[in-house]
């Protein structure tokens, strides 16, 4: 629900390093990694299999080379890519990010993709920017600022019957949590007016803000996918919850994203 347009140029994010930076730089560079996921798309990327069930390629790697190099060049913290792996950190900041936020879709349709970038304080999402390249959305937000879309400030969504809402949700790669999935869609799909699969969690947290889907829900979260989504949601006026209804954290098992009263009234299916 995109309300109305508001200037945040220049508005910086205080960090420890000698220059602070704006969020319109943080834009410049995911866009720039949109552009190589693009030129892959366009293409056909081939993919190769870096585990059993996930897939990786070459516009991962690369998109996420170059969010590494340019992050690091605005502001020098601990960085946390999708390929690259690492730590993540409870302390400080550090960059959190997502090359390419729906690889499995690039060579699948719909061709829904993201390039995600978080930055945590503390173990907090302070900065979110979610790219999205085919439909040329460029979601941002940061910490006591609201939420934006292609320069545009936006709300959660205001639905409050649960009976209307439209859903999201991403399966999880790991098996184990399938089962337990599929009974919680059972019980969602008996309320809900429709379910969606993007594949691409970051795509789906953005919508959520965006008042695109009045609810997110996924069984195990990955920073990389979810850091910059959940900074969204919260920014837009929404509510992200474990599957205990405790606030979302980095180390939570588990994720309920929406309005309030969405939550709420669908957090009894997840329990």
């Amino acid at each position: 629900m995109i309300k109305q347009t508001y200037g945040m140029e220049n508005l910086k994010i205080k960090t420890s390093a000698a220059e602070d930076f704006s969020i319109e730089e943080i834009e410049k560079i995911a866009k720039s990694a949109g552009d190589i996921v693009m030129a892959h798309y366009a293409r056909g990327a081939p993919q190769e299999f870096k585990s059993a069930r996930q897939v990786v390629t070459g516009a991962d790697k690369e998109s996420e080379q170059l969010l590494k190099e340019q992050l690091l060049k605005i502001y020098s913290c601990p960085f946390y890519g999708e390929e690259g792996g690492g730590d993540i950190a409870e302390h400080g900041d550090q960059w959190v990010v997502d090359p390419l936020d729906g690889t499995e879709n690039m060579r699948g349709y719909p061709p829904l993709l993201a390039v995600s970038v978080g930055l945590l304080r503390h173990g907090i999402p302070v900065l979110g920017v979610v790219y999205d390249p085919i439909h040329a959305f460029l979601y941002s937000a940061q910490e006591g600022r609201q939420t934006r879309v292609n320069g545009e400030v936006t709300q959660i969504g205001s639905q409050g019957d649960p009976e209307k809402a439209i859903v999201g949700l991403d399966f999880s790669s790991k098996m184990e949590t399938r089962s337990q999935t599929l009974e919680q869609l059972s019980r969602v799909l008996e309320q809900a007016r429709a379910v969606k699969v993007f594949g691409a969690p970051a795509l789906s947290l953005a919508a959520v803000a965006a008042g695109r889907l009045d609810l997110f829900f996924r069984p195990s979260t990955k920073p990389a996918d979810t850091v910059a989504g959940v900074c969204l949601v919260r920014e837009s006026g929404g509510k992200v919850v474990d599957y205990d209804g405790m606030d979302w954290t980095i180390r939570a098992e588990g994720m309920i994203a929406g309005s309030s009263g969405m939550v709420d009234a669908y957090l009894p299916y997840f329990r």
